[in-house]
């Protein structure tokens, strides 16, 4: 083996004992040949370790034993140790297709000013069974908004980049790929290749399925990314809507929930969200109106005309209003729109939006939640498939990708708000909610059901 090798592929493995030489194996068994395999093993318990020293003669590995770590750690140590002029993380989990080296390397040597390169892959079971085909949009061709990271593993790096931003992010206990996106794609070019050239298999022990770790680690990383790379914070108006009973007999806005009005819910998490500088309830319900106005806190009233708050009536001309009476106080970059019949819709949530339209520059940013199920249409000959995703078939295509409007939550730019243009079809950004955030209250009758939701939690 060279005593630099082009390519530097580790394996970071932690009890995953299962899967392990498959995964060692499939980089053993690469057409590409100028690599280096580093094994790091955390600190496992289970036979792991046995497994690995069965490699310590293998002219072509590198094996580093530690006690345990965490994987951020783990990744550091490897990357410290690698030698090649590329780095690529491959889970002990997965595993690679045979010419995944050679066609990927392939790219960055062609393409020197790109930072990184990534594939489309397989989904496995524990088994190692295909279960589906994930397809990325060509970065090249058909992106513009970055907001959809490469794979944390199986992407191959330029070693120089990853070392020049900091490597990774200790403090970090997931969502390591993510961050490591954000920094790269400010200064540098990054590009995909449609073939699936590994193997992710999904089961009930992966990082993906930690669904709260993982959204609190995003919002810290794009608020980090935010101080780092940008000269200020957006200030925000949030403007929440309500008709309230005047309007619709059934509006639960002032139906009590856990001992507070519904509307409750909204006003104190938005309160703590520190971009927002001020916050408005827009009603033409003196109900809700004499609420907020003996409440403490930020929050003002704007006396919304009953004209402007029938139903069907677009928010546009609402949300220029209150822009044009709290502009003479307040010039804010953006509106952050909050209905209120979502109680478990967090602050997190909201600071999230504002952060991701700081970061990509969109017109809008809505909470959504990706769905997984195949949906259909009637085209006059019966139900047809909306995506190529039918009838036991499962290929994955990004830009086929079903996303659920959710959470009652929109933040708008002021200038796009103001200038009306595309407004139909405007730059859109999203954050994705957890599905407690996505329940909705929204009659008189539903507030039973989020009630009883609560009183399961707090048993």
């Amino acid at each position: 083996m060279p005593t630099e090798p082009l390519v530097s592929v580790y394996i970071t493995n932690y009890n995953y004992d299962k899967y392990l030489s498959q995964a060692i194996e499939s980089v053993l068994e690469q057409t590409f040949q100028n690599y280096e395999l580093i094994i790091l093993d955390d600190g496992s318990t289970d036979k792991s370790r046995e497994i690995i020293w069965q490699y310590q003669d293998h002219p072509r590995t590198r094996l580093i034993f530690q006690e345990n770590k965490g994987l951020v750690a783990s990744i550091n140590v490897a990357l410290r140790a690698a030698r090649g002029k590329y780095v690529m993380r491959l889970d002990a989990d997965d595993y690679l297709d045979p010419n995944a080296l050679l066609v990927m390397t392939e790219v960055m040597e062609n393409n020197p000013d790109l930072a990184l390169v990534f594939p489309d892959y397989y989904y496995v079971d524990e088994n190692g069974e295909v279960t589906g085909q994930e397809r990325r949009n060509n970065v090249e061709k058909e992106v513009v908004l970055y907001d959809q990271p490469a794979h944390g593993a199986c992407t191959l790096f330029r070693k120089n980049v990853l070392l020049e931003i900091g490597a990774y992010n200790e403090k970090r206990s997931c969502q390591d790929g993510y961050e490591i996106w954000l920094k790269i794609i400010e200064k540098y070019p990054v590009k995909n290749i449609n073939l699936p050239l590994f193997y992710y298999r999904r089961h009930g022990n992966n990082l993906t399925e930690l669904e709260e770790r993982i959204l609190d680690a995003r919002l810290e990383i794009k608020r980090d990314h935010v101080n780092n790379y940008r000269t200020s914070e957006l200030k925000c108006l949030a403007v929440v809507p309500v008709r309230g009973k005047v309007i619709d007999p059934e509006c639960p806005s002032m139906e009590l929930l856990g001992g507070v009005p519904l509307i409750e819910w909204t006003l104190r998490e938005a309160e703590n969200v520190p971009q927002i500088e001020k916050a408005v309830v827009s009603t033409p319900d003196p109900e809700v109106s004499d609420y907020v106005e003996r409440r403490e806190g930020k929050w003002t009233v704007h006396h919304r005309s009953r004209q402007n708050a029938i139903e069907n009536v677009p928010l546009h001309q609402t949300l220029l209003n209150v822009l044009n009476e709290t502009e003479k106080d307040l010039k804010p970059d953006a509106i952050v729109q909050l209905t209120p019949h979502y109680p478990f819709r967090t602050s997190r949530a909201i600071e999230e939006a504002i952060h991701t339209m700081s970061i990509f520059d969109v017109d809008l940013v809505i909470g959504v939640i990706p769905e997984d199920d195949q949906f259909y249409r009637h085209r006059g000959n019966g139900l047809e498939p909306i995506s190529n995703v039918a009838f036991g078939q499962d290929l994955r295509l990004e830009r086929e990708r079903i996303y659920r409007r959710a959470g009652g939550l929109q933040v708008t730019s002021v200038n796009h708000l103001k200038e009306n243009k595309n407004y139909d079809k405007p730059k859109v950004g999203h954050v994705i909610l957890d599905r407690k955030a996505t329940k909705e209250v929204s009659s008189t009758f539903s507030i039973g059901e989020a009630q009883y939701y609560l009183n399961l939690e707090h048993k």
